[in-house]
């Protein structure tokens, strides 16, 4: 149906007083005019312009005899568009609606300030006032905002548009005869530390990623715009890194990491060490901190993404849509990876590599690959060791967790808020949508983050205030 326009004349000029989807007859158009008598009893105008000729004119001439009514030149020519075009007003209408529903929706229940859950006021004031973002609302990326559509849009929008920065590479070589890949940006162009004093930020990257993967590279990059020195701990055999011993890595295994911690405080005894883990990668953290508590050589922690009940990961990624979206396509890249290393473990009486290259979800790859390789009795008994939950209490350096309500990796009810409170080491952050590390911008994947923001105000916090600010009340110096 058309869109009918009244317009009444001023002194100086013509107004739309309001507009009606109306039928093209007389009746309907005098039924609309009636409104206007109703809202307006005292309104007698002596002119009017309308969009259309007899069908308004005759309306207008019926419900008001003493007034002028004619066509405005400028509008023949639309309305012969228009006309032309009626075929494409109902679906129009509907794009329009859906997108009204769709922005009123986002608007109201995706856009949110972050919620911050600490047992410490200290704390929470410090994360406060040195970490802007979190008073600030999010704004998820608005053509992407559902869990899902999140995850998969910011990993590949972020994959297709990276650039890999210029990292010098070194590597470790532990007893076992195997090799350690570490990527650093050492950000020599920074006047305001000098190189053995300069903070570190170390990274570790997920399940199936590296210093090559989006999130890794936004970390590295975001510590050299502070002015830190970055480092990406590669896990064994990703990244096309070929295997030099029958070793690979778990979420509950954080030896590699015990020793690249080592490796980097003999390095630069004088610079402080924080570090930051991504989904898996923050489980290693966690579970490193967790055993090693004051001693563990850092200055501070933050985990993204991390799954806290890794039992019910598991079971939200069994999920049929998570399992066909998210599983499949993690143990396609893991039997990649085993795949292109086969020659380490074809001689190895715990695995039956051929058995573990069937997988379809990474639970089944676990149960058969990871529980062998690793000596747990099963994927529960994994599972329940690699999990942060039961270990809240021994973490003894502030550790912030940053984790979307919508994640499906690490379900809301898999976090255990409560408990979370009675450490006030531990500060949890949750956004209402962000999906698996993602936390892409309103806009689009590729503008800074929240994720990015939140890094860098915290890492600045940490390394800048954290010993003038948060010493004397609950946490102490390294």
């Amino acid at each position: 149906m058309p869109l009918f326009f009244l317009c009444v004349r001023t002194n100086v000029c013509y107004v739309v007083v309001g507009s009606f989807m109306v039928k093209e007859t007389t009746v309907d158009v005098q039924e609309a005019l009636n409104i206007f008598k109703e809202w307006n009893p005292d309104w007698t105008p002596s002119h009017f312009m309308v969009d259309k000729s007899d069908v308004e004119i005759n309306a207008l001439n019926r419900e008001f005899p003493a007034g002028h009514s004619k066509m405005a030149e400028s509008l023949h020519e639309m309305w012969a568009l228009l006309t032309k075009r009626r075929t494409e007003w109902p679906i129009a209408s509907l794009l329009i609606g859906v997108t009204a529903t769709v922005a009123t929706y986002y608007l109201k229940y995706v856009v949110k300030k972050p919620m911050l859950i600490t047992g410490s006021k200290s704390c929470a004031d410090f994360l406060r006032r040195r970490c802007p973002v979190l008073l600030q609302e999010y704004y998820p990326t608005v053509w992407c905002f559902t869990s899902r559509a999140h995850t998969v849009m910011c990993s590949i929008v972020g994959n297709l548009t990276k650039k890999l920065p210029p990292y010098r590479k070194e590597i470790l070589y532990p007893p076992d005869g195997g090799e350690i890949h570490l990527d650093w940006l050492d950000h020599h162009g920074n006047d305001c530390h000098d190189n053995g004093t300069r903070p570190i930020v170390v990274i570790l990257p997920g399940l199936t990623g590296n210093s090559s993967s989006y999130y890794s590279i936004r970390l590295a990059e975001g510590a050299t715009k502070k002015g830190y020195r970055s480092v990406v701990f590669n896990h064994r055999g990703s990244n096309g890194i070929k295997l030099k011993s029958n070793r690979l890595y778990c979420a509950a295994d954080f030896e590699d990491f015990q020793r690249v911690v080592g490796h980097i405080k003999k390095l630069y005894p004088a610079a402080p060490v924080m570090a930051v883990g991504c989904s898996m990668g923050g489980m290693i953290l966690f579970n490193y901190v967790a055993k090693f508590g004051e001693k563990c050589g850092l200055v501070a922690a933050m985990v993204v993404g991390m799954p806290w009940e890794a039992n019910k990961t598991g079971e939200s990624l069994e999920q049929l849509i998570n399992r066909l979206i998210f599983s499949k396509n993690l143990v396609r890249q893991i039997n990649r990876d085993l795949r292109f290393n086969r020659d380490m473990f074809d001689n190895d009486d715990r695995v039956d590599v051929d058995y573990a290259l069937q997988s379809s979800t990474v639970m089944e790859f676990d149960d058969r690959f990871t529980c062998r390789m690793f000596g747990f009795d099963s994927v529960h008994h994994y599972y329940t060791t690699a999990s942060a939950c039961y270990k809240i209490d021994k973490v003894k350096i502030p550790l912030l967790s940053l984790n979307s309500a919508d994640d499906v990796f690490a379900p809301f009810d898999s976090i255990p808020t409560e408990d979370i409170k009675t450490n006030p080491n531990i500060s949890l952050v949750v956004t209402s949508h962000g999906g698996h590390v993602g936390f892409g911008d309103w806009l689009s994947p590729t503008r800074e983050s929240f994720l990015d923001k939140l890094f860098q105000q915290y890492i600045d916090a940490v390394f800048k205030y954290r010993e003038k600010e948060l010493l004397g009340t609950h946490m102490k110096k390294q």
